[in-house]
């Protein structure tokens, strides 16, 4: 590097080719293909639930709390590292074009990801008759505004690291975001208020952060976190040498293990399942997917195809990201030591796995036992469990574990 602003280029050019090379593996054709199916089929339950819109739906509301959420919850990337805290502290009064650079490269690629959501959301508000085209174009312009001042407010934010502030920061951001976003779609005067307030609030954190410097440990402690997310994401796919695990203890869990038998044949199975439920990257995926499908299932307009679709969708997606448990003590010679055929260790997996699958498939159940008819959900049940049994025992064992 010649000079200190070149500092930013290369890390954003090293970033980029980090991302595009894990990308390469998480894009495969499996993914595609699931990802080309939940938008078509999403797509089409979008316009089916539109078309069943009552005239009197709150939608400015519904539009106000999702696109708050997109514009509340922004972090700059800064793409510091550990040892920039001994080599570039020094140098912090020379890092303004830097951080000035990083502060609009995560301000253009959150706008885009803000504009999406709003793509998402524009057959709801010409559905609903909330205004016309131009009405919502001038929307857009207020939301990329809004975003601005949240990047803005959360860049100054990290002047003041502790969690309470930082969580009080995001509850009123919301509040305030959901407001003005619901007066704009509205188009009520009165988010010319809020935006006063707006501006004052900017007015005061520009005072107060005028002299603080840089918390440098707090900033790297953000972009290792936003690193480490890519990374477990990426692990689904491939084997990732720069994560880190985390292991939660999760005491209140304990009794899940006293179901397996204490004999020398469980020892994969038990420590398995010990992984499964102390990592944050498996029973936190486990977790999210099921969520999904508790929620999708609750909106979703479902018949008896949607009903067997919706289910196997999750338990695939759920299949295919838990391979990585498999190799979880690959790395852990001792393993190799403990007097037991190795096939027991995959017929473990395969057993830990089935069993995640079905309590899925249980628990997806009874949520669309309440939605739909006895008669979907018994047929359902029937052919998402053989579907579960094939894949764990047939699809996967042959076409993962064979590897």
């Amino acid at each position: 590097m010649r000079s200190i602003n070149d500092i930013w280029p290369a890390r954003l050019a090293a970033h980029i080719k980090e991302t595009q090379t894990y990308l390469r593996y998480m894009l495969n054709d499996h993914l595609l293909l699931v990802i080309m199916f939940l938008l078509g089929g999403g797509a089409y339950a979008y316009q089916q639930w539109l078309d069943q819109l009552p005239p009197h739906f709150p939608s400015a509301f519904l539009m106000a709390l999702l696109l708050a959420l997109t514009v509340t919850f922004s972090q700059v990337r800064t793409l510091l590292k550990e040892p920039d805290i001994i080599f570039l502290l020094p140098m912090e009064k020379g890092l303004n074009h830097y951080f000035q650079r990083a502060f609009i490269y995560s301000y253009i690629l959150q706008t885009v990801q803000m504009i999406v959501c709003l793509t998402i959301l524009a057959p709801l508000y010409f559905q609903s008759g909330e205004g016309e085209g131009i009405n919502y174009l001038f929307l857009i312009f207020q939301l990329t505004v809004i975003k601005y001042w949240n990047l803005w407010i959360q860049w100054k934010m990290t002047h003041f690291p502790e969690r309470l502030s930082q969580i009080m920061d995001k509850f009123v951001r919301y509040a305030v975001n959901f407001t003005v976003i619901y007066l704009a779609v509205k188009e009520s005067m009165l988010a010319l208020f809020i935006y006063g307030m707006m501006a004052l609030v900017t007015i005061y954190f520009f005072k107060i952060t005028r002299n603080k410097t840089l918390q440098w440990e707090f900033l790297i402690l953000q972009e290792n976190r936003k690193l480490q997310s890519f990374y477990r994401l990426a692990n689904m796919f491939t084997d990732v040498p720069k994560l880190k695990a985390e292991a939660k203890r999760r005491k209140w869990m304990d009794w899940i293990l006293s179901f397996i038998p204490y004999k020398q044949s469980n020892v994969f199975l038990y420590m398995f399942s010990r992984s499964f439920i102390r990592s944050g990257d498996y029973f936190g995926l486990f977790i999210r997917l099921l969520m999904i499908g508790v929620i999708v299932s609750i909106f979703l307009p479902l018949s008896l195809v949607s009903c067997i679709i919706l289910p196997a969708a999750v338990l695939f997606l759920t299949g295919i990201q838990l391979t990585s448990l498999y190799k979880h003590y690959d790395a852990l010679f001792i393993a190799d030591l403990y007097p037991v055929p190795q096939n027991i260790k995959k017929k473990s997996f395969l057993r830990l796995l089935f069993t995640i699958l079905f309590i899925e498939l249980a628990v997806l159940t009874i949520v669309l036992l309440t939605q739909t008819n006895i008669l979907f959900v018994g047929v359902q049940l029937a052919i998402n469990a053989l579907f579960a049994y094939i894949f764990v025992y047939m699809y996967f064992s042959g076409k993962f574990l064979a590897r």
